[in-house]
């Protein structure tokens, strides 16, 4: 009867370390990817930051598609970048690329750094602020589900303890 009883705390013990490990490799996991996601959020926030205050500094001049780019070609697609021009205000005329593919003779407004006028983003929404939102969208997304799963899966170790 002794035996029984000792096996029978011997299973209940080794059953409580496969729990702990089980929710042990849980936590891990998802404490990995909340980090992960907040990397990604704090890395998307700092572009933002970074767009935004290109946008408040830079000076605008009219400019002018003259061809659209396409990089790559590969497994993963092409790429298109449109190649414009523009005046700064010492009347230089410069050729950048732009991600986002703007139709070939459009007329656009060039954002550029008057200390920098190599630095040229054309003024859009795709080209300015898609990455940094999307980027940092993704993040919260990331970081969110992570939590959320971390949680459920704390709970349901919880929940099989003896």
């Amino acid at each position: 009867m002794a035996q029984v009883t000792e096996l029978k705390s011997l299973g209940v013990i080794t059953r409580m370390i496969e729990l702990n490990t089980k929710e042990s490799r849980g936590r891990l996991i998802g404490t990995a990817f909340i980090v992960i996601g907040s990397v990604v959020v704090i890395s998307g926030l700092i572009w933002l930051i970074r767009t935004a205050a290109f946008v408040s500094r830079a000076a605008k001049a009219p400019g002018q598609v003259i061809a659209l780019e396409h990089r790559g070609g590969g497994k993963n697609g092409s790429v298109s970048y449109s190649v414009f021009t523009f005046s700064d205000s010492s009347g230089i005329v410069h050729t950048q690329r732009s991600s986002g593919g703007v139709s070939v003779g459009g007329r656009v407004t060039v954002l550029y750094d008057s200390a920098a006028p190599q630095h040229s983003e054309i003024e859009s929404f795709q080209t300015l602020w898609f990455g940094p939102i999307f980027f940092t969208g993704f993040g919260l997304i990331f970081g969110g589900f992570a939590c959320l799963w971390l949680f459920m899966w704390t709970r349901a170790a919880h929940l099989q303890k003896p």
